[in-house]
């Protein structure tokens, strides 16, 4: 799979090692730290498909090496696999994302553990490049424009069953670039939050052979006023469409 990503961003001149992205000025305008494109990461046991197939589709990567080598999808998966999970910072991205993949997929494995679950998820970012802005802040609009078309490509490649996107970003990026059927959005109550919870689920057909995906939509989780109420009152029903969507699947 990583070397099928590999052609794909080599045909696209999006590779990290060979980037030749004719948008690049465009992007990389008033950033003087912007670093080219960084690979998606596929967890090692993605592939073998026996959980579902989780892949979350984010903005940013907020920091970018400036060594090419260090931004290709072998590369991104030795990093990723060589992070200590439990010591991230519980209240930040990458270590919230582990924590969403542990709430949708350990009902398909009893002994799965937060930090296993990066063996069976895949993260793609929305902008593929990063400016590298102070404090891990939001790239411009202008990179998540220009990269939207890749992402039909790759999630063609990767064949999720359920989409998780993070931020509204990553958002348009799934409204402006696939057809959504049986899209529903539920406003739950959350008492002692200054916000309700927004439940918002629908389906995706991606590329060809009517592969079906479950599409989630989250608040990233730098949205702190609005995402701590949808993580308490929406993770379990997003739990339970995840259930109903895989076993419904597989019948």
């Amino acid at each position: 799979m990583l070397s099928e990503l590999n052609a794909f961003y080599e045909s696209h001149r999006i590779s990290p090692l060979s980037f030749r992205c004719p948008l690049r000025s465009a992007c990389s305008a008033n950033s003087p730290y912007f670093t080219e494109a960084r690979a998606s990461f596929v967890g090692p046991r993605y592939r073998e498909h026996q959980l579902p197939r989780l892949l979350f589709l984010s903005l940013d990567s907020g920091s970018g090496e400036r060594e090419p080598r260090r931004r290709t999808a072998e590369s991104v998966r030795r990093q990723e696999l060589a992070t200590d999970v439990g010591a991230l910072p519980k209240h930040k991205h990458w270590y919230r994302t582990h924590e969403l993949a542990f709430e949708l997929l350990h009902q398909f494995r009893a002994d799965l553990t937060i930090a296993d679950t990066r063996l069976y998820f895949a993260h793609v970012n929305s902008a593929k490049c990063c400016q590298n802005k102070s404090q891990r802040r939001q790239a411009d609009q202008t990179l998540f424009e220009n990269c939207r078309r890749f992402i039909p490509g790759e999630l063609r490649i990767l064949k999720p069953d359920i989409v998780v996107t993070q931020g509204n970003p990553a958002k348009d990026g799934i409204l402006k670039n696939f057809e959504v059927r049986e899209h529903r959005v539920q406003i739950v109550a959350a008492p002692r939050y200054k916000n309700d919870a927004r439940y918002e689920t629908g389906l995706l057909e991606i590329g060809t052979g009517a592969h079906e995906s479950l599409w989630l939509h989250t608040y990233h989780p730098t949205n702190f006023g609005r995402f701590n109420p949808q993580r308490r009152y929406c993770w379990p029903l997003y739990a339970e469409a995840a259930g109903r969507f895989w076993r419904g699947s597989n019948n």
